[in-house]
């Protein structure tokens, strides 16, 4: 027997091992179903301005590494958070709406800071 067609054997027979159950008849793999979204609603410790000053503080120190533009992106979507969070500790009473948009504008004001 050639070379090649031994070769070509070995591929062959290779391919029939390794591939996979059901291959070649049409049957595919359901999709998972998709995750839950998670929104957390925060409770009064959360939404203590102490408690959010000190949570933007803390998030950033990883990142204190990087470049200006990348820190800027980062407090972009991290005062996004911090919005979304005010606005659920409104709507749960646990601040009033002045509390949170002062906080918003302090929190604004100093992740601008280099």
């Amino acid at each position: 027997m050639s070379r090649p067609l031994v070769v070509l054997g070995a591929l062959v027979v290779g391919a029939a091992l390794l591939a996979p159950a059901g291959w070649g008849q049409g049957r595919r793999q359901p999709l998972p179903p998709p995750s839950p979204e998670q929104v957390y609603d925060p409770d009064r410790a959360t939404c203590e301005p102490e408690h959010l000053r000190a949570a933007v503080e803390r998030q950033l120190q990883p990142y204190a590494d990087q470049s200006p533009a990348v820190l800027a992106q980062l407090r972009t979507v991290q005062l996004d958070m911090v919005r979304r969070t005010l606005q659920r500790c409104v709507a749960r009473e646990l601040l009033t709406a002045e509390q949170a948009t002062q906080l918003e504008r302090e929190l604004a004001a100093s992740a601008t800071r280099p």
